[in-house]
């Protein structure tokens, strides 16, 4: 047997990459091979490119009518990308949730995502990406909005030129069906034409929705022998599907074309079809268009008590699709509180994860991450590193509890300092040792705040803390001038604070000791 290279991760969003540019030719069939992409990416610990895979099996489950299960994959890929940062998966994951809520008949709710689908896609992600996020927005778009026709015309574009048939099918196909809807009788007739042409020239095989956008067309254009052909090519078995609604759907066209043609036992025929293939489906809005076409057809020819029975399971099966898209918004509401849920408590562990559970401040890889923010803009910074003295004369004399008590009250007395001046943060670097980082602050400034933070705990009542022993702290600084030379990081400007603090140790305890004028940025 010949095996294959390993899987790397650039390899594996490629691939996911192609699966997802694939998606309107032959979506339902594409599960498996979503299935086992996920897998990859899972053991190759790529989770971004999992959940890029898991959002495809999304996809089809909610062609296939299964919001429960869309629902719930699209969720745990939002947060695979909340966690990771990936921008590109989370504007995949607001397309999926358009899908969506476009499904369950929640207009606002698609259109929201659809858009956030747009705005947060990178500028560096693939055109045909792009094309294919405007191409959801503008099928939710209300036509009377002014930037609906900007928007097809920008997803024509791109399809053009990313050289992309299959996106520039489905585009000409939203356009079309549109412009017919919308009564622009003319302007869907030629870009019915445009795709016929673009399927010829190209070797493209039309889907069951673009013929039967054609077909529409054609029948609205007065032409019902062309639709009638084109319907039958349509209804051919192996016709390309992407939902399980649209065999159905060219059904109900057919019926439509066939009453134009005076063939209305035929029409009839291609009605009872598409009942079958709803209640095999579980197809409450295709049920529903059925049962009104009939009614009106009866109606039509005078069958009353057949048009009226018709019009009570038009009904039945309308407040059935009332109660399958309620439910699924229910579904869609109680995966977003669940998100919002596990994103208040990610952010609560986060801040569990970088505060010292005894004073309540920072602890040191949170000073740590600041300090790495710090360094990274231009202009001064000073860090200084404070140390109790003679701590361990209070937890030997008093008590370990004692001690804790005096190191909270100093974690207070730090957190009233930085609150009184700006660009200063404060950490606990743990046992009795402080930090405290000065942003914008000229050296020598840095030393007259290090005086007064030094005299403020010498100050301080610390009776009721420490038993009758006095509490001092000695501060060692190191402060950068913002000029050039060599950069400091977070380990350089430690080891120079923690210099300047064993001077004031040597010195005699209780007294700030610094350099101004260190390396700059």
């Amino acid at each position: 047997m010949t095996t294959g290279p390993a899987t790397s991760p650039a390899s594996l969003v490629d691939r996911v990459r192609a699966l997802e540019r694939a998606r309107g030719l032959g979506l339902l069939g594409q599960a498996g091979t979503a299935r086992d992409l996920e897998r990859a990416a899972d053991a190759a610990g790529d989770a971004v490119a999992a959940a890029r895979a898991a959002l495809v099996r999304a996809d089809v489950a909610g062609a296939r009518g299964d919001a429960e299960t869309a629902g719930a994959l699209v969720q745990d890929a939002v947060r695979v990308a909340l966690g990771s940062g990936d921008a590109e998966l989370l504007a995949r994951t607001h397309f999926q949730r358009s899908q969506l809520h476009r499904r369950a008949g929640d207009v606002d709710g698609a259109r929201w995502h659809a858009l956030r689908a747009v705005e947060l896609l990178p500028a560096e992600a693939p055109g045909w990406l792009r094309a294919e996020h405007l191409l959801m927005l503008s099928v939710v778009l209300d036509r009377a909005f002014g930037s609906y026709d900007a928007v097809l015309e920008e997803v024509l574009a791109l399809a053009a030129a990313e050289g992309d048939v299959a996106l520039e099918l489905c585009a000409l196909n939203n356009a079309a069906w549109e412009w017919a809807e919308a009564g622009r009788l003319e302007e869907a007739v030629r870009l019915a034409r445009r795709m016929r042409r673009l399927a010829a020239t190209s070797g493209a095989r039309l889907r069951r929705a673009d013929l039967d956008t054609i077909a529409t067309v054609e029948l609205h254009d007065g032409r019902p022998e062309e639709a009638w052909a084109t319907i039958t090519e349509a209804l051919r078995p192996d016709c390309p599907d992407v939902d399980v609604d649209q065999e159905p759907v060219a059904r109900l066209t057919a019926f439509r074309v066939l009453m134009d043609l005076g063939r209305p036992a035929e029409a009839l025929e291609q009605l009872r079809a598409a009942r079958a293939a709803g209640v095999e489906r579980r197809l409450p809005g295709v049920l529903a268009a059925v049962e009104e076409a009939e009614a009106t057809h009866r109606a039509g020819v005078g069958d009353w008590e057949g048009a009226y029975r018709a019009h009570v399971r038009f009904h039945a099966e309308h407040v059935r699709l009332q109660a399958r898209q309620d439910a699924a918004r229910a579904l869609l509401a109680q995966a977003q509180f669940d998100a919002s849920t596990a994103r208040r408590d990610r952010d609560r562990f986060r801040t569990l994860a970088l505060t010292d559970s005894l004073t309540g401040l920072p602890n040191r890889r949170a000073v740590e991450e600041h300090v790495h923010r710090v360094l990274a803009e231009p202009g001064p910074v000073a860090l200084a590193v404070v140390d109790l003295d003679h701590f361990k004369r209070i937890n030997d004399e008093r008590s370990h509890d004692a001690g804790d008590a005096v190191l909270r009250e100093l974690g207070t007395l730090l957190q009233r300092y930085v609150a009184a001046a700006p660009g200063v943060v404060c950490a606990r670097l743990g046992g009795e040792e402080f930090v405290v980082v000065w942003e914008g602050w000229a050296p020598e400034a840095v030393g007259v705040s290090a005086e007064a933070l030094r005299a403020g705990v010498e100050g301080h009542d610390w009776s009721a803390r420490s038993g009758g022993l006095p509490v001092t702290v000695s501060i060692g600084f190191t402060a950068t001038t913002g000029t050039t030379g060599p950069a400091p990081t977070w380990s350089s400007l430690l080891v120079d604070a923690d210099a300047r603090l064993y001077e004031a140790k040597r010195g005699g305890r209780n007294r700030v000791a610094g350099v101004c004028g260190a390396p700059g940025r």
